[in-house]
Formats: C-alpha cells, sequence, structure tokens
C-alpha cells in the first residue's frame, strides 16, 4: 500500500527559511519587530529617509550637470523661409548707366531658402566653472550628511515610541494580573461575607477597586492603539496593519546595563552636526572663490558649419541642385573691465558670509558639546530614579503580600489591602516610567554623541 504525504509542510519550512533573513517577517496577519528590525524598516520607508535620500541623488546629478558645462556643446539647427515678396533694395542708377542720383529697384534672393547648421562650442578657460565644480561635490557631501543625520533622528524618534509602547503594553499585564488577583480576592470576601465572616463594606470595597483597575485597563488599551500608530508612522508602515513587538523590556534593559560602565570617547571631529557646518563653510569658501573669479578673463571657442540653398521652386532635394557650405572656427575671449565696483562688493559679501559660517561653526562645536554635557546629566538622573524605583517596588511588593496575609487572617481589612494594591500599582508604574526614562535617555545620550 503506497504512503500519500503532502509537500504543505516542506513548502511551509521553505518559506519560513527564506524569510529568516528579512529584516522583519510577517506572521498571522501581524508585522513582528524587534527594536532593531523598527529601525531597520524606518531607515528603508521613513518619509524623511525618503526625502534625504533624493537630496543626495539630486546632488549627484548637479555635480553632473555642472561637469557637463566645461565639455563640447553640440546643437544643430535648420531653418526654412518663403518669401511671399523678395525684398527689394535700392542701389544708384548710375552703376545701370542712369542717372546720378536717382535709384534702381533691384530685388536679391530666391522665394525659398533652406539653411542647415551644426555648432560646436567649447569652454576653454572660466574660472568660476572650476569653482562650481568643487562646489558641486561639496553640496554632495552636505547632502549624504544630511542622510546621516537624518538616520540618527528617525532612529532616536522610533527608539523613544518603541520604548513608550513596550511601557504601555507591560502596563496592561500588570494591569490583567492585578484584576485577576482582585477577583479571586473578592470571591473569596464575597463568600465570607455570605457566610457572615466579614463585613459587606469589605466586599465592596473590593468591587470598587476591581471596577477601578478595569477603567484603567481600558485607558491603557487605548494609548496602546495610539502608540502603536505613532510607531507605524514614524516607520513607515501602513497604519491598517496589525503590529506585534518582539523585544521586551527586560531584555533591552539588560542589554543597557552592559553599556553603563562604558565610557564613550568623543571627537568632535567626528560629529554629524560639526561635519554638515564645516561643509557648509567650505561652501562659503568656494562660493568667495567664485565671486573672485569674476575678475578673470573667459576663453571660449566654437565651430560652425552651415550649408544653404536657394531655390524659386522647393527642389532641395534634388541631388542636382547646388548647397553653398560656409565653415569657420572662433575664439571668444571676453575680458572683464570695470563694473563700477559691483565685483569688489560681490567679493565682500561673499567675505562677510564666509565670517558667519566660521561663526556658525564654532557655535555649533559648543552647542554639541552642551548637548552631550546635558545628555549625560539627564542619563545619569534617569539611571538614579531606576535604582530607586526599582528598590522602592520590591518593598511596595513586600507590604502589599503582608497585608494579603494579614487580609486572609482577618488582621486587615480590604480598604487597607486595596490602598497597598495601589500603592503596589503607582510603584510599578514609577518603575515603568523610570525604564523608559533610562532607555530613552540612552538613546538621546547616542543621539547627542552622533552615534548609532
Amino acid at each position: 500500500m503506497s504512503k500519500n504525504f503532502s509537500i504543505l509542510p516542506l513548502l511551509m519550512l521553505l518559506v519560513l527559511t527564506s524569510k529568516s533573513n528579512d529584516n522583519y517577517y510577517e506572521a498571522n496577519q501581524k508585522i513582528i519587530l524587534s527594536l532593531e528590525n523598527a529601525h531597520e524598516y524606518a531607515i528603508a520607508h521613513n518619509a524623511s529617509m525618503q526625502d534625504a535620500r533624493i537630496d543626495a541623488k539630486i546632488a549627484e546629478r548637479q555635480i553632473a550637470e555642472t561637469r557637463a558645462i566645461g565639455l563640447p556643446q553640440v546643437n544643430a539647427s535648420a531653418g526654412y523661409q518663403y518669401y511671399f515678396e523678395i525684398p527689394t533694395s535700392l542701389v544708384p542708377a548710375e552703376f545701370f548707366g542712369g542717372q546720378p542720383g536717382e535709384f534702381a529697384e533691384i530685388q536679391f534672393g530666391t522665394e525659398q531658402n533652406l539653411s542647415a547648421s551644426l555648432n560646436i562650442n567649447q569652454l576653454i578657460f572660466d574660472g568660476s566653472y572650476f569653482v562650481g565644480l568643487k562646489a558641486a561635490k561639496i553640496f554632495r557631501e552636505v547632502a549624504n550628511k544630511n542622510v546621516k543625520k537624518t538616520k540618527l533622528e528617525v532612529i532616536a524618534d522610533v527608539s523613544q515610541t518603541y520604548f513608550l509602547a513596550l511601557v504601555t503594553r507591560e502596563n496592561i499585564r500588570i494591569i490583567k494580573e492585578n484584576i485577576d488577583n482582585m477577583n479571586s480576592m473578592l470571591l473569596e470576601t464575597k463568600a465570607m461575607y455570605d457566610a457572615g465572616f466579614t463585613d459587606q463594606i469589605n466586599k465592596d470595597q473590593l468591587q470598587l477597586a476591581v471596577s477601578r483597575l478595569k477603567n484603567t485597563l481600558s485607558n491603557f488599551e487605548r494609548q496602546k492603539v495610539l502608540t502603536d500608530n505613532l510607531l507605524k508612522f514614524q516607520i513607515g508602515m501602513d497604519l491598517e496593519k496589525n503590529l506585534e513587538l518582539s523585544d521586551k523590556l527586560e531584555e533591552l534593559l539588560n542589554s543597557l546595563t552592559l553599556e553603563i560602565l562604558r565610557v564613550n570617547s568623543f571627537n568632535i571631529d567626528n560629529h554629524i552636526d560639526y561635519q554638515i557646518m564645516q561643509s557648509m563653510e567650505a561652501m562659503q569658501e568656494m562660493n568667495l572663490k567664485r565671486e573672485r573669479t569674476a575678475f578673470y578673463p573667459n576663453i571660449s571657442g566654437n565651430y560652425v558649419y552651415q550649408e544653404s540653398a536657394m531655390r524659386n521652386e522647393f527642389s532641395f532635394l534634388d541631388p542636382d541642385e547646388s548647397w553653398f557650405p560656409t565653415t569657420f572656427f572662433g575664439i571668444n575671449i571676453n575680458i572683464p573691465i570695470f563694473s563700477s565696483g559691483m565685483r569688489s562688493a560681490r567679493v565682500q559679501q561673499a567675505r562677510l558670509e564666509l565670517d558667519r559660517a566660521q561663526i556658525a561653526t564654532r557655535l555649533t562645536a559648543q552647542s554639541v558639546e552642551l548637548q552631550i554635557q546635558e545628555a549625560k546629566a539627564r542619563f545619569n538622573n534617569a539611571l538614579e530614579k531606576y535604582q530607586n524605583d526599582k528598590d522602592n517596588l520590591k518593598l511596595a511588593e513586600k507590604i502589599f503580600e503582608k497585608t494579603v496575609i494579614m487580609h486572609n487572617e482577618g488582621l486587615a481589612s480590604s480598604l487597607e489591602l486595596t490602598q497597598a494594591n495601589d500603592q503596589v500599582l503607582e510603584t510599578q508604574s514609577n518603575y515603568l516610567q523610570s525604564v523608559f526614562e533610562l532607555l530613552n535617555a540612552k538613546s538621546q545620550l547616542d543621539k547627542a554623541m552622533g552615534t548609532i
């Protein structure tokens, strides 16, 4: 008896294997992203990143455009004229035996004329051309650096929203667990009330606590939808798609603690903002040189070949008819002599713009240093707050556990139990907020230092 088997499991295995190398993967109609995957997705799809890459491509095309100015320019032209009335010229009549002082009317030309020409122009020397070519390359550098700067900003924004989304999910999980625990205690209290071992106020107090927790859960669930939509928007994902986050807060926190003791060396020359300002300063230097080249002559050459045909009938395609060629080569030299101080004023303006760019570069260096100091201070404050809130959470949980035991033994009221529970929830909320602030402070410190 032959065995029939399905190849579907094999196909599914192949699909899963092919997906394993993707930056993200889709399962059960959901896009599942880790923090690193979210960064990669945003770099590929974020609107700001796409706009920055387009600027870089435009800069590349501008270099090609500027370079082409110094290469041969070839143009062809053709012209056709039909004269309804041939122009009439007046010449002295005495040329043809007439009386002196009189003029004879003579028509020169033919009714139909056709001409075709080929014009080749070549720039030989122009100082502004060479300066412009260098400036275009610097502009390309600025565009590429803007891509990197945009990448840093996008990663920082995505990280902050990703952390917030994880905190929201953790809050939902904690609230759900708390509701389950409070419901269990409510059921026990109801049973004790029915048996006459406790007062109704204890039962009502727990019922009120459960109701408040359910309201809190609804608020967090709405916040989760808003945060997820913000994350989708930032990474360039359709809002209709379902998103699932694969990283956990504790995992990210553990990976962060490995970096806390690491001292990041900083060199202002490697910071992207400072590099951009240096490139902008170089652009102003090129602008100053370009204005100075206005005092230099420029030289160009051109070659023209033209053929013309004159007919009284449209017989330009007749090979037996004559065409009359014209060919010449020329050199054009333009020498600036006097501009009433206009060129000098432009040079002075360009020099002042360079001074302004140099000041901006120095201010950027100082601003970067201040931003890093502020980011380090925020990180240290966030780290200290995280450690304190972590200890407070352990203490609040310890108090709650003892209150639960006392409540079960009849030594603590439901009011005391709900107060201890509220204290745990508040401490847990503070702890999660401190985790978010710590992770975000590290991300902002990386952004301030210009590192990814």
